[in-house]
């Protein structure tokens, strides 16, 4: 991103890892603080990074929406307000960014929104970010849009089970799905030179694309904030996006906290060997340790890397609790606030059966689990 005094960030919708809420830190001279916002049916997520630059405040939000095999008919307990529950999932997590962006803007700030968002210009999903004033900067930039039959300014299309397509020069893509969008009121910005694909054209090598997809990237040149402008020393995030809690429960003695935390993090923990003690953490029903036993053994060549964190626990009944908990990969978060359930039965807290089946769809054998 190039901004009008001179000064550059650079920025790919792919490299905004999910960093912890209410994170602030220094780096690269900049100073930037995190969040993140759990979007409809609770995998898929959007993560906000806030940088305060020399021309006041930039939103950057990375986001990946439902695939077509995730995508699905709405309803009230999928898709909670600001969603139409008679739409589809892709465009329910679609009014969810541009709604967590617009909660947390500061006035004169720029939002940039990136990532694969799996439908092509002119579909529901993308007329949601075009309503809420998203700006396209690939077409504005003067790209033409994807022609499938050429590949010429698509993103997308290439098999990604395998490195055929990546290693076979000739190759190309058929549609695009990954986008840069703007928004930028009352500020004086535009997209320049450099915005558009990139990485597009094969390479010599044993791999002539680095990715089933091809990159974006988006050269945005905006006014510096004026005296009226953006205080770069007043960015900080809301203190409500800092620590997520369970909505309408009371807090938990620390016994009890332990246990159902213990329950969470054995279940979810993919170094202990004893596959059983691990199904032991979920409460037992028809068909369950026979599916949980296919689902470890699914994931175990990346199983010994995953691990669970429990973020917050609230007491919900006699009976139950919330949990928001976190799954790691290798100690990096890869699903961020998912928001569970724990289970009292005969004195011994346990993983609910939602919350076994809200896991169970994150499973590769997902289609195969028919005791859900």
């Amino acid at each position: 991103m190039a901004l009008a005094d001179g000064h550059c960030l650079g920025w790919s919708p792919h490299g905004l890892g999910p960093t912890r809420p209410g994170a602030s830190k220094w780096r690269f001279g900049l100073r930037f603080a995190a969040a993140a916002v759990v979007l409809a049916d609770r995998f898929r997520s959007a993560y906000l990074v806030r940088v305060a630059s020399p021309i006041g405040v930039i939103d950057f939000l990375t986001t990946h929406l439902a695939s077509g095999g995730d995508d699905r008919a709405c309803n009230p307990g999928l898709c909670p307000p600001p969603c139409d529950s008679t739409g589809s999932l892709r465009t329910c997590q679609a009014r969810q960014v541009p709604a967590f962006a617009e909660e947390v803007a500061l006035d004169g700030g720029v939002t940039v929104v990136g990532g694969d968002l799996n439908d092509s210009a002119g579909s529901p999903a993308l007329a949601v970010f075009d309503e809420a004033g998203y700006v396209d900067s690939h077409l504005a930039a003067g790209h033409s849009e994807c022609e499938p039959a050429s590949g010429t300014g698509c993103t997308a299309g290439r098999e990604d089970t395998s490195l055929a397509d990546m290693a076979d020069p000739s190759s190309s893509q058929s549609s695009r799905i990954d986008y840069l969008l703007y928004s930028a009121p009352d500020r004086d910005c535009s997209v320049g030179e450099g915005t558009g694909l990139f990485n597009a054209e094969p390479e010599a090598g044993d791999l002539a694309f680095p990715s089933d997809h091809t990159a974006v990237a988006l050269t945005l040149v905006c006014d510096a904030a004026g005296a009226d402008g953006v205080d770069a020393s007043a960015f900080a995030l809301p203190e409500a996006i800092d620590e997520p809690v369970p909505a309408g429960g009371q807090p938990v003695d620390e016994v009890t906290a332990e246990a159902i935390a213990a329950a969470f993090e054995t279940y979810m923990d993919g170094s202990v060997e004893d596959t059983e003690l691990r199904i032991d953490q979920a409460e037992d029903f028809p068909g369950m340790r026979e599916a949980a036993r296919l689902m470890f053994e699914a994931t175990a060549e990346v199983g010994a890397g995953v691990r669970a964190q429990v973020d917050s626990i609230s007491r919900t009944s006699a009976t139950t609790a919330g949990v928001v908990y976190s799954i790691l990969l290798d100690g990096q978060v890869i699903f961020d606030g998912r928001e569970g359930e724990a289970v009292l039965i005969e004195g011994r807290w346990y993983v609910s059966k939602t919350t076994f089946c809200d896991l169970a769809v994150l499973s590769p054998i997902a289609d195969t689990i028919t005791v859900c």
